[in-house]
C-alpha cells in the first residue's frame, strides 16, 4: 500500500483533508491548478510504466507524476506528513477510547452476562427496557437468537451493537456479548416471606435450613454464596441491611443468575430474630475459623453436627468473622477441619468456599432424610 493510501486508512478526517488539498499545491513550475486526474485521488501509473529518474521524458509514457508518488518531500507536504510522528494514530485512539454515551431510563441498571440476562428475561420480577446483543457474535448466532425470542415475547427492544459499546455498558465487565437494562431487584422483608410452623408433625419437608449473612460486602463474595445456597437447597437467605451488600448486577454476575431466581431477604435487626426463631425451636449454628478463640459455645468439627430440626446457619464478614453479640445468640459453632498442618496467615478459606463446604455437609443430611 502507497504511505499516503496507508495514512488514509489510518485517519479518514484528516489524510482526506491532505488529499484534497494536494490538489491546489504548487506545481513544480509555481502555478497554481489542480492535481493530475482531476480533483480526485491520484491515480498510481500503470503496472509497467518506467520509472522517473531515466532521462527526459516523451509523450509516450505521459505526465510527470506528483513528489508524492515519486517519493519526494517537498516543503509543501512536512506539515501533511505529520502523522508519520504519531499524531494521527494517537488521536485515532482516544477516538476510540472515548466513553460513549447511552441514554437510559431513570433509576435503571445494566445487567451483564448470558445467565443473568437470559434468567431476568424469563421471570417476572423486574421491569425491563431494553436488551444489547452483540454484532457478529459469531458461533453464537443460535443464542442470539434465543435472546431476540425471549425479549419479543417480553416485548423488549432488541439493539445490535459493538462490543465497545457493550464494555461501555457495563464499565468493562465481562458481558459475553449481552446487556439488558432492567429496574434494580431489592431485598425482601421478612414481613412478605411466610411463616412456616416449626410445631407442625414431624416430617421430612419440615427439616428447613436457612442461611443468615452478617455484613456480606464484596459483591462476589454475596453472588458465590447465593449460587451455593441455591444448588445446595437452602430453603432462605437473610441478610442484615447494615454494611451489607445490595443486589447488584455483579451480584447476579457472581450468582450465575441464582439471584433472579432465588428470594434474598434482609433485616434491620439480625439479633432480634435470631432470638425469635430461636425462640419458635429453631437451632442456631454459628461458624468460626479458629475455635480456640470462641468461649462459652460449643464448637464442633462440620463432619460430626446431626440435626433433626430447622437449623440457621449464620455466616460472619469477610474480615471479622462474627460478631461476638451474634455468636452468643448461637447454640453451636462450626469449624471446618482443614487437611494439613497450616502456616500462619492462611489458616481460614474464603467465606464463599468454607459456606459452601458447610451448607454441602448439612444438606447432605436434609437429602438422605428424604430418601
Amino acid at each position: 500500500m502507497e504511505p499516503a493510501l496507508r495514512a488514509l486508512a489510518l485517519c479518514p478526517a484528516r489524510c482526506g483533508r491532505w488529499w484534497r488539498g494536494l490538489g491546489s499545491r504548487s506545481a513544480p513550475g509555481g502555478e497554481e491548478g489542480p492535481a493530475p486526474g482531476g480533483g480526485g485521488l491520484p491515480t498510481p501509473p500503470p503496472r509497467g510504466a518506467p520509472q522517473p529518474g531515466g532521462g527526459a521524458r516523451t509523450a509516450r509514457e505521459g505526465p510527470a507524476r506528483p513528489r508524492h508518488q515519486r517519493g519526494e518531500r517537498g516543503p509543501g507536504l512536512r506539515e501533511s506528513w505529520s502523522w508519520r510522528d504519531g499524531d494521527c494514530p494517537r488521536a485515532w485512539k482516544r477516538l476510540e477510547r472515548k466513553p460513549l454515551s447511552v441514554g437510559r431510563a431513570e433509576g435503571s441498571e445494566i445487567l451483564f452476562g448470558i445467565m443473568p440476562c437470559s434468567l431476568a428475561l424469563s421471570q417476572p420480577r423486574r421491569a425491563l427496557f431494553r436488551l444489547f446483543l452483540k454484532q457478529d457474535s459469531g458461533s453464537r448466532q443460535a443464542l442470539r437468537r434465543e435472546f431476540v425470542l425471549q425479549a419479543a415475547a417480553r416485548g423488549v427492544p432488541v439493539l445490535h451493537v459493538r462490543r465497545r459499546e457493550l464494555d461501555a455498558l457495563c464499565k468493562g465487565q465481562v458481558h459475553q456479548g449481552v446487556c439488558l437494562e432492567a429496574t434494580p431487584l431489592r431485598f425482601k422483608s421478612l414481613e412478605e416471606a411466610g411463616k412456616p410452623s416449626v410445631r407442625d408433625e414431624e416430617s421430612p419437608e419440615r427439616q428447613l435450613v436457612w442461611l443468615v449473612l452478617e455484613q456480606i460486602q464484596d459483591p462476589m463474595n454475596l453472588g458465590a454464596l447465593l449460587r451455593s445456597a441455591y444448588f445446595l437447597g437452602v430453603d432462605r437467605v437473610v441478610t442484615s441491611q447494615r454494611n451489607s451488600c445490595p443486589l447488584t448486577p455483579t451480584v447476579s454476575k457472581a450468582s450465575s443468575g441464582a439471584m433472579e431466581v432465588f428470594d434474598v431477604y434482609s433485616t434491620d435487626d439480625l439479633r432480634s430474630f435470631l432470638k425469635a426463631k430461636s425462640a419458635e425451636g429453631w437451632e442456631v449454628v454459628g461458624t468460626v475459623s479458629r475455635p480456640e478463640e470462641v468461649e462459652n459455645i460449643p464448637v464442633i468439627s462440620c463432619l460430626e453436627f446431626r440435626w433433626n430440626k430447622p437449623v440457621i446457619i449464620v455466616i460472619g464478614s469477610e474480615g471479622d468473622g462474627l460478631s461476638l453479640e451474634t455468636q452468643l445468640l448461637c447454640h453451636r459453632m462450626l469449624a471446618i477441619p482443614p487437611g494439613r498442618a497450616l502456616h500462619p496467615g492462611i489458616e481460614s478459606l474464603n467465606v464463599s468456599v468454607a459456606t459452601g463446604i458447610l451448607l454441602h455437609s448439612i444438606c447432605s443430611q436434609k437429602l438422605r432424610h428424604r430418601d
